[in-house]
């Protein structure tokens, strides 16, 4: 349970969320600039969302790989030796001048980003119980969402004051700041997973549950939107003369929404129901987002931008939780929570591919027309997931 506390937690779920806010700093630091890095280096909008096609696919490959992991090491040992690799792969990606150099060093930050996110959840859950956990879920994605208003416009204003390639290298002393300081604490010995690492298997089992099923296809479904946010629309705004500072700004704002409604619409969950939320959510960010192609100007077009996040915070801090109180078994958590996971990566796979070749063929806005479209399609789809009773719940 997460408990406010005078003294700066070494343990438990408060913890967790702290070294997570601080990890997530480098990657939100650098969003608004690795777009632009990318197509600078590929020469075409389009490729470099085929690229992230490719990044993903890697995430999701490390993330059912992550499973082996767990097997071998204990959760705070994965996370402290991921979170070096992370800032590790920033510093050397400031030195980055060709896509061979891109691509190999990918293969180790997505190998870190991969075991990193698989772990804390995992952590978060061992510190919560099935009555708490969309609440700390909730302030888990509250926190997090801190960092993505802080780091666009700090990495916004130094790309503007200086060059993408130090945006990169000052990403980097967060995860390392932050590995020599668990470095120094003690953590709490824990049990290395004795999991069943069939992955083939675990894959069959899991989908052979409609519910499980059906709540990582519209995970994957949010997490596409999230690449036309964090991917398409600061190649947008840079095509139509706005720079890497506005760029910044602009994805700050994005998370205002966030920080205010996640923790409440937890809460809410209890009264409405995980059905009607996710339902709700997608059919704004479909609507908000179907409201962009009829304007012109580009400014109105960000603003309903922003305004999808209201639908985002419905459906974000709810999937993981959903699929905690789905899951009656706790050695079933380590077995499918890694294949869960994979949705996110499977979205932003699959989000780039369908984008950018709607993008090949048209412009962004019928781009981002289609997008809203389907965002809309998932919302229907979320409408037969089994609903989760409070009351269930409060005997567990």
């Amino acid at each position: 349970m997460l408990k406010s506390k005078r003294a700066l937690p070494v343990a438990g779920a408060g913890f967790i969320v702290l070294v997570s806010f601080i990890y997530s700093l480098a990657g939100t630091i650098a969003i608004p600039v690795y777009p632009i890095f990318i197509k600078n280096l590929f020469n075409n909008p389009a490729y470099a969302g085929y690229f992230l096609s490719f990044v993903y696919f890697m995430i999701f490959s490390f993330i059912l790989l992550s499973i082996y992991f767990l097997k071998k090491f204990d959760r705070w040992t994965l996370m402290k030796y991921s979170i070096l690799l992370s800032g590790l792969s920033y510093f050397v990606l400031s030195l980055v001048t060709s896509v061979k150099e891109l691509v190999i060093l990918e293969i180790f930050r997505t190998m870190a980003v991969a075991v990193n996110f698989v772990v804390t959840g995992l952590l978060i859950r061992d510190h919560s119980t099935r009555k708490n956990i969309s609440k700390n879920e909730g302030f888990y994605f509250a926190i997090i969402n801190i960092s993505f208003f802080i780091g666009p416009i700090i990495g916004g204003y130094l790309a503007d004051a200086y060059s993408i390639s130090k945006v990169f290298m000052i990403s980097s002393i967060f995860p390392l700041a932050l590995f020599l300081f668990l470095v120094t604490k003690k953590n709490p010995r824990e049990e290395v997973d004795g999991v069943y690492t069939n992955i083939f298997s675990n894959i069959k089992d899991y989908f052979r549950n409609k519910d499980l099923a059906l709540n990582y296809i519209t995970a994957a479904g949010l997490l596409s939107w999230l690449t036309i946010l964090y991917v398409y629309i600061p190649l947008f705004m840079y095509q139509n003369g706005l720079n890497e500072k506005t760029i910044g700004i602009f994805l700050a704002c994005t998370v205002i929404p966030l920080i205010i409604f996640e923790i409440p619409i937890t809460k809410l969950r209890r009264y409405v129901g995980y059905r009607k939320l996710f339902f709700t959510g997608f059919l704004l960010i479909g609507l908000f987002g179907a409201a962009t192609f009829f304007f012109s100007d580009i400014y109105i077009k960000l603003l309903f931008f922003i305004l999808t996040n209201l639908g985002i915070a419905a459906v974000e801090p709810l999937k993981e939780s959903y699929f905690f109180e789905v899951i009656r078994k706790k050695s079933d958590e380590t077995r499918f929570y890694p294949i869960f996971k994979t949705s996110s990566d499977i979205g932003h796979l699959t989000g780039p591919l369908i984008f950018s070749t709607v993008l090949l063929f048209s412009n962004f806005n019928v781009m981002f027309l289609v997008a809203s479209i389907i965002m809309i399609g998932y919302g229907i789809l979320s409408l037969f997931l089994k609903e989760i009773k409070w009351s269930l719940l409060l005997n567990i």
